[in-house]
């Protein structure tokens, strides 16, 4: 009976540690796209230069490197998480 009861714990916890890492996966990919989908300057991001060209200023490379730290977040997120499940199979 003790068996039976820590294979069904083990099979739990092998179930709750998959979902967790499939979730911060989707996360990862999710900021990704994110990332790379705001590579482009946004209003007010772009300052004149001279003769007339423009450059990102530095609410663009702010922005970016929010974008960047989220994905290096959810990359972080999702390794441990698979280090987890893998640590259980």
């Amino acid at each position: 009976m003790l068996a039976f009861a820590q294979a069904q714990n083990r099979s739990a916890e092998l179930e709750q540690a998959y979902q967790e890492t499939r979730a911060a996966f989707l996360a990862l990919r999710a900021a990704e796209q994110r990332r790379d989908e705001g590579i482009e300057a946004q209003a007010g991001e772009r300052q004149g230069a001279a003769g007339g060209a423009s450059r990102p200023n530095e609410n663009y490379f702010a922005r970016q490197a929010m974008l960047e730290m989220e994905v290096e977040a959810a990359r972080k997120r999702y390794e441990a998480a698979a280090k987890r499940w893998n640590d259980l199979k």
